[in-house]
């Protein structure tokens, strides 16, 4: 109905790989939902007031990350939702990793106007810090399959280079790393290099640690240990997440 107006709510030319959608201009009537012979359009109705607060967009009819957590030192800060929620980016605008752009994906705000939004908050602080660099955030990784082919060699070695805060056999016998300390790090298994990623994030100094999905490859019994030792590395001016 809109391009019958003369409006490109919806164009496609010879050469587009994809159709583009206007977000401004659909009026969500299911039309190309129902003409598309891919069934690759879904139109999903948002509550309105999603249109505030936003930290995070990466672009048209896409993902959008409202509100941030609040990490406090001496606490362990847990974030549980499905996939797709958020989670991972939340993560990295914490740590320093990924710009929020407040939703202004084509005009991407700088790093005043951002501390300008959090004003009043403490995020504002928290980002102050992150920028002076008064505050050292370490993030373990999401996908620790793709570890191998970030990093070579043995695992001892590997711990060796990070071993920051001395504290490296008490970690690896909390993660069960022992056993596994003399084998090259592509040889490790899933759940092997799941506990690898976290005993590297906790022997590291930082006034930061982060953990993107930590129990992802380890049964019952690891994910017990490893959130004992997660909470294990708390101190008064240490943030968890």
């Amino acid at each position: 109905p809109v391009n019958k107006t003369g409006k490109l709510c919806i164009e496609v030319t010879a050469e587009s790989k994809i159709s583009h959608i206007s977000e401004e201009l659909c009026i969500g009537c299911g039309i190309c939902v129902k003409k598309c012979p891919f069934d690759a359009i879904t139109i999903i109705n948002l509550p309105s007031n999603l249109d505030k607060e936003t930290t995070h967009r990466y672009g048209p009819n896409s993902f959008k990350l409202h509100r941030l957590p609040t990490p406090r030192p001496g606490q362990v800060l847990g974030l549980v939702g499905s996939n797709g929620t958020g989670k991972t980016t939340a993560l990295r605008v914490l740590a320093g990793k990924l710009k929020p752009n407040l939703g202004k994906f084509t005009t991407p705000p700088d790093w005043q106007d951002i501390l300008r939004y959090f004003r009043g908050s403490e995020l504002q602080n928290y980002f102050t810090k992150i920028l002076e660099e008064n505050l050292k955030a370490i993030l373990k990784p999401q996908y620790v399959d793709q570890i191998p082919r970030a990093a070579q060699g043995c695992v001892r070695d590997l711990l060796d280079k990070k071993n920051e805060l001395g504290n490296q056999d008490e970690i690896t016998e909390s993660f069960d790393l022992s056993n596994v300390k003399d084998r090259q790090i592509g040889d490790l298994s899933g759940g092997e290099l799941q506990r690898f990623a976290c005993a590297m994030v906790c022997i590291q100094k930082g006034d930061i640690f982060m953990f993107d999905e930590p129990s992802s490859y380890l049964d019952v019994k690891q994910r017990l240990k490893a959130a004992l030792a997660i909470r294990n590395i708390i101190r008064e001016n240490r943030l968890v997440s």
